[in-house]
């Protein structure tokens, strides 16, 4: 599993992204975490409106999206159940198990992925830090996902040769 941190300019542009996907069935929103609604009930206003709330509770905050792909081996048959229990170890294991965030599963690449779409502004109006999370936390989370759910080691997939 391959897991790369992006932190966007708004919430609303990670949000585009993944609804563009979704409009043009180059994707699913399978999973809505801490939002008051079940995810097929939520439309974009609803998951946008989530994410600002908190966002205005820290406005010197330049940095508060944060968008997650996990990436896994071509070969990999995840169900989408399977991708939320990852997904949702994954942000239990990097910190952010109270944040809202939307899993969107991706069928646009060759392989199997999913994105995330969180804020890092929390409750309090304190921010989760990102300093060094992509090396620190996200990697140790990536390595103890790949034991527990039998998945292909990040180091052992190859980068296919460009043409």
């Amino acid at each position: 599993m391959v897991a790369k941190i992006t932190v966007p300019a708004s919430i609303k542009r990670a949000l585009n992204y993944n609804e563009q996907k979704v409009k043009d069935g180059l994707a699913t929103c399978i999973h809505a975490h801490n939002f008051l609604k079940h995810v097929n009930a939520l439309n974009f206003y609803d998951k946008q409106l989530r994410f600002e709330k908190l966002i205005t509770l820290n406005k010197r905050a330049s940095t508060n999206t944060v968008h997650i792909s996990l990436n896994f081996a071509e070969h990999e048959k995840i169900s989408q159940e399977q991708l939320v229990q990852i997904a949702s170890v994954y942000m239990q294991k990097i910190g952010f198990e109270q944040q809202p965030y939307l899993v969107y599963e991706h069928s646009d690449a060759g392989h199997p992925h999913v994105h995330i779409v969180t804020t890092n502004i929390q409750m309090d109006g304190s921010r989760i830090s990102l300093h060094n999370l992509g090396k620190n936390e996200s990697n140790q989370a990536r390595k103890e996902i790949e034991i527990s759910f039998g998945l292909v080691k990040a180091e052992e997939q190859k980068k296919k040769p460009v043409e």
